[in-house]
């Protein structure tokens, strides 16, 4: 059980959502990993986009889905201290030190959720390799987080697929990351999002060197 400790919007389609444990919860997970959210017989699935906190709160972003029932609920009904349940922690989306020397990051959407979750964690050994992230949406507006803020040490690239802005890339995340001529062969990728760019981005950059066991992956499905 949990209850809805506070409950904002990012933008018109994307929430963030925080949830308040029971005190005597003992919950644990791994930056990286989701909790199924559950509304009476609705059940899905969001990556926790924080690290672990002290006060064992859990932060969500929930997508806006059209004819989404459990967006649709949280969107229009959900209020502070509402009563909720979620399974958990779920998933094997985590860092791995791969002794690399970048880290790239790829992510569409509400992707980029849990990779919040792993530069948060980030201890200061990892801010000695280059660290690259690649946030993709289709407009300016849909890219709803000041990334910098996380980390002074990071490359962040921003993608847009529809709008052609100056300082933004256009086009899709992997395409960015092709584009800045970077040494897959000792890189790892975290890449979270749609599985049409995953499946994408897995096959062109191991194309370009990146080692397959070294592509780690979490695709965002639609319930509907």
């Amino acid at each position: 059980p949990c209850r809805i400790d506070s409950i904002s919007n990012y933008n018109s389609k994307v929430l963030r959502l925080i949830l308040r444990l029971p005190p005597n919860a003992d919950f644990k997970f791994v930056p990286g990993q989701y909790i199924n959210l559950i509304i009476g017989d609705i059940k899905r699935s969001y990556s926790i986009a924080n690290s672990p906190r002290e006060d064992n709160k859990i932060e969500l972003h929930i997508k806006k889905v059209e004819s989404g029932k459990m967006s649709s609920i949280l969107f229009s009904q959900s209020k502070k201290d509402d009563l909720l349940r979620f399974e958990g922690p779920l998933g094997t989306f985590s860092f791995r030190n791969d002794f690399e020397k970048n880290i790239i990051f790829l992510a569409t959407g509400t992707g980029i959720a849990p990779i919040k979750a792993l530069l948060e964690s980030f201890e200061e050994d990892h801010h000695k390799k280059n660290i690259y992230v690649f946030w993709g949406a289709q407009c300016k507006n849909d890219l709803y987080l000041d990334i910098n803020r996380l980390s002074s040490n990071i490359k962040f690239v921003p993608v847009l697929s529809r709008e052609n802005i100056n300082g933004f890339f256009h086009g899709y995340v992997q395409e960015a990351a092709l584009s800045l001529g970077i040494d897959f062969a000792n890189s790892s990728v975290y890449a979270c999002g749609s599985e049409e760019m995953i499946v994408d981005a897995r096959k062109k950059l191991i194309n370009k060197g990146l080692l397959f066991n070294r592509f780690y992956s979490d695709a965002f499905v639609s319930s509907n």
